[in-house]
């Protein structure tokens, strides 16, 4: 059996909602998954009803957008307290701020004459949760493109882009802390893949573990096997917890798919055992 620590649903910017995720993760054989939405924790207690019910053991987990100089470095944390109140409190202040930009966003679009509305992006999303997909849904489906890629362009809302907004400037340390507080598991996910900045090194990860962080996620669906050895290592010597996911967010992430990038279930035993959960 194996594990997928790395899922997202409609609840941030997946395509899927939690129901779908759980029947795809029965169909390809794994016995545990991460629902680790971006800033919300929403989904989390109905993934894990639905997958008691489908024998399908579900971490609570979460993915704090987080920035580091200009780069954007993605902190996962696993097994925290999901509805304690101080929690929540931290991370509906994340959520609203995705949403006012989100807002920004679409203001910045009709500044430039494209005419979209920002009902129009909430009906595309489907639930709270709004981000760039979702803008770039509304752009294609006004016409203004041809592939929702299109949308990312300094013309329009890629990076530094015309209608570009920053996310909310939380530092990867005080999302480290966040977790913790929460008695979680804080993970650097896909510490290769770093937007706007470069892939992460033995001297950067140090750093991190000073300030508390537990875990690497090595094994990602933007890793090349090559690549994955070499955080394995850095993982063993700083004697880090190792996890691993796809990253899977349906159709915003064509070609992959939920179980595509896995982990042993002893992997998932050690996060247990490190945190003293039976």
């Amino acid at each position: 059996m194996s594990a997928d620590l790395h899922i997202h649903s409609t609840y941030s910017d997946g395509s899927f909602p939690p129901e779908q995720l759980v029947k795809m993760a029965k169909e390809n054989g794994l016995s545990t998954i991460a629902l680790a939405d971006h800033d919300t924790v929403e989904g989390v207690p109905e993934m894990i009803a639905l997958g008691k019910e489908m024998g399908i053991e579900v971490i609570p987990a979460i993915e704090f957008s987080t920035v580091r100089e200009k780069a954007e470095v993605h902190i996962l944390g696993y097994y925290m307290d999901y509805i304690s109140r101080d929690f929540l409190k931290r991370v509906e202040a994340f959520f609203t701020a995705r949403l006012d930009r989100a807002r920004e966003m679409v203001n910045r679009l009709n500044q430039l004459g494209i005419n979209i509305h920002y009902e129009d992006v909430t009906k595309l999303a489907g639930d709270k949760y709004i981000g760039r997909p979702h803008l770039a849904m509304a752009l294609k489906q006004a016409g203004y493109i041809k592939e929702t890629d299109d949308a990312y362009t300094n013309e329009l809302i890629g990076n530094g882009g015309k209608a570009y907004v920053p996310k909310f400037q939380l530092k990867p340390v005080e999302a480290i802390s966040i977790i913790k507080e929460a008695g979680g598991i804080a993970v650097l996910a896909h510490p290769y893949f770093i937007n706007r900045g470069k892939p992460f090194g033995e001297e950067e990860i140090r750093e991190l573990t000073e300030y508390g962080l537990d875990g690497l996620e090595v094994y990602h669906s933007k890793h090349s096997e090559k690549t994955s050895q070499y955080y394995l290592e850095i993982a063993e010597k700083l004697n880090l917890l190792v996890t691993g996911g796809s990253d899977f967010h349906g159709e915003n992430t064509p070609g992959i798919q939920v179980g595509d990038v896995r982990i042993d279930d002893q992997r998932v035993k050690k996060l247990k055992d490190y945190l003293g959960i039976s």
